[in-house]
């Protein structure tokens, strides 16, 4: 007897994903027919994604994809789940055998796409964004429109942004996220009556959602309405009661308003950032996201004069890999001051222990990459291990300069010494590197 797929498609929809996972379980027939089974396959694969069982779901994924290594769906559907697990190079070569045997697939080029912009290379990314959008006889696929649109925002090209916004709006006037993406860009080109105006029509089709909140307050804040930008910031918290961000900005205005109350305020941060960490260490969340969450509490606290409290969200922060240059360049001023009399060097930072610590995980250590403004070498090493001795007092650092900024590259201009930027993330090893020929150790 066939799956009652429809049924089941309804179950997933509604977010009862473990009554569709039994469902499909007990209706599966190692002889149903191929136009039943790569549907049921893919269901499948999806009602264990949504019930958190990733391992299940790969297995399930790789044995459909042995099954049937053409299919489009399939391929997917284990692109899809490897991206879930963290294993992008593996998404990337799923999504490249789909693209393989359709080039012009629009949602082949979307997934391959958003996996190398979560790798960083952005100009590849674009490129499969722009052929997934370029089917002029076929809809535009709304979710290419959203990430073309927000990596060309990042980037700062926000007319080429609008452009796409606009030309999707046209055929479809009434999709509540493209108009809150459009809403952004426009806020952000400072044409903020016309945002107000495209968060307002969001809203009339979805009265609880978030984002369009959260991004009407932002709006009305640059205006200087200042009262109603805090109520609809109220609502944004309301409608994702456990967004970071929402948290984190509410508690840094009400911080700032007389006769607000202090344990209020400092409950919305703090929330935020509790929240912040329990999404990196459930669902995951991206770098870029969780840096724009640390530096809001960073400021929120800093201006509220409790730096004490901010030096401690920028430690979170450090050992997370959210630190950003501003938390940074913050922290030096005030520790060091400015001078003309300094230049940029770059490091490489060694870290062990000598018993077993969480943030090795199985590894022994790891390395990064430092900037260090500093007047000379001996300077620049005493800083960073100072820095780092501070982040993670019960590590072991070796540093080693490994370049230097030249002399007159630059005109003088007043900089602050210390670590300037983390350049490359952590490396851990599962044995420690060779120690350098000369090192530093704290």
């Amino acid at each position: 007897m066939a799956a009652p797929l429809d049924a089941i498609a309804t179950l997933l929809d509604q977010g009862a994903a473990d009554s569709a996972v039994r469902m499909l379980r007990s209706s599966w027939d190692p002889d149903m027919p191929q136009e039943h089974r790569v549907p049921h396959y893919c269901m499948w694969i999806r009602g264990l994604c949504e019930t958190g069982d990733l391992e299940h779901a790969t297995i399930l994924a790789k044995r459909a994809a042995e099954e049937f290594p053409r299919e489009m769906d399939i391929l997917t559907a284990l692109g899809n789940v490897l991206d879930l697990c963290g294993d992008l190079e593996g998404a990337h070569n799923t999504f490249a055998v789909a693209l393989d045997i359709d080039a012009k697939s629009a949602l082949a080029n979307y997934n391959i796409g958003a996996v190398l912009e979560r790798l960083g290379r952005d100009e590849e990314a674009e490129r499969h964004y722009e052929r997934a959008l370029s089917d002029e006889g076929q809809p535009m696929l709304v979710e290419a429109v959203a990430a073309m649109g927000g990596l060309l925002r990042r980037q700062g090209r926000l007319d080429e942004a609008l452009e796409i916004y606009e030309e999707y709006l046209t055929d479809d006037p009434l999709d509540v996220e493209i108009l809150v993406e459009h809403g952004i860009c426009l806020s952000d080109l400072e044409q903020f009556d016309d945002a107000l105006d495209r968060f307002a029509t969001a809203l009339s089709l979805d009265r609880n959602h978030g984002g369009a909140w959260y991004n009407q307050a932002i709006t009305l804040y640059r205006l200087g309405r200042f009262e109603e930008a805090v109520k609809s910031m109220e609502h944004a918290r309301v409608a994702e009661p456990g967004n970071p961000l929402t948290l984190v900005v509410l508690g840094a205005w009400r911080l700032v308003e007389p006769n607000h109350s202090l344990d209020e305020a400092l409950g919305y941060v703090y929330g935020g950032l509790d929240a912040l960490r329990a999404m990196a260490m459930t669902a995951g969340v991206s770098d870029a996201y969780a840096t724009l969450v640390a530096e809001e509490a960073f400021e929120a606290l800093w201006h509220a004069q409790r730096p004490a409290e901010a030096r401690e969200v920028a430690r979170m922060a450090s050992r997370n890999g959210w630190i950003t240059p501003h938390m940074l360049e913050v922290l030096n001023q005030h520790e060091y001051g400015v001078t003309t009399e300094v230049r940029a060097y770059r490091l490489v930072a060694r870290a062990s222990a000598d018993a077993a610590v969480d943030v090795f995980d199985d590894a022994d250590s790891y390395t990064t990459d430092l900037t260090v403004v500093a007047a000379d070498e001996d300077e620049a090493c005493e800083l960073a291990l100072r820095w780092l001795s501070d982040v993670e007092p019960k590590l072991r650092y070796e540093v080693e300069v490994i370049a230097r900024e030249k002399r007159g590259a630059r005109p003088p201009e007043p900089r602050a010494r210390g670590v300037a930027a983390i350049e490359q993330p952590r490396n851990f090893f599962a044995e420690p590197p060779a120690r350098s020929n000369s090192p530093r150790d704290a």
